[in-house]
């Protein structure tokens, strides 16, 4: 399991950064949100964490896609793309809720498109 050590001033986190659903931003930080609903805050923005994934991912571990200013999910996870109400669900299928993301027709319109030409599901 690929873990990220954050050592700040009163605190030590340790972060299993391949095992979020999905990373949400907040101003000049981020949360990364897991299956159990546990929602962690890092001190880092998305654009760090975006680049601390790529740094880290390996061809076997899941893909994750930046969706606008605002996420960054895991595509392993994504379940449903809905046009209609603009939404993006993630399930890990081994808990009993999902997350449901509200996401603008044109990003949905392209996750739409990559899993349809499998650019990103394989």
């Amino acid at each position: 399991m690929k873990t990220i050590v954050f050592n700040r001033r009163n605190e030590l986190l340790r972060i299993p950064l391949l095992k979020a659903m999905f990373y949400e931003a907040y101003g000049n930080y981020s949360y990364a949100v897991f299956p159990n609903k546990q929602k962690v805050m890092l001190p880092v923005g998305l654009a760090q964490v975006e680049q601390l994934i790529a740094n880290h991912a390996t061809t076997k571990d899941p893909a994750f896609l930046r969706i606008g200013k605002r996420f960054i999910v895991n595509t392993e996870m994504i379940v449903q793309v809905n046009l209609g109400s603009q939404r993006l669900v993630l399930s890990d299928f081994d808990h009993p809720d999902n997350f449901s993301l509200p996401v603008n027709k044109e990003a949905l319109k392209e996750i739409k498109r990559l899993y349809e030409s499998n650019e990103i599901w394989k």
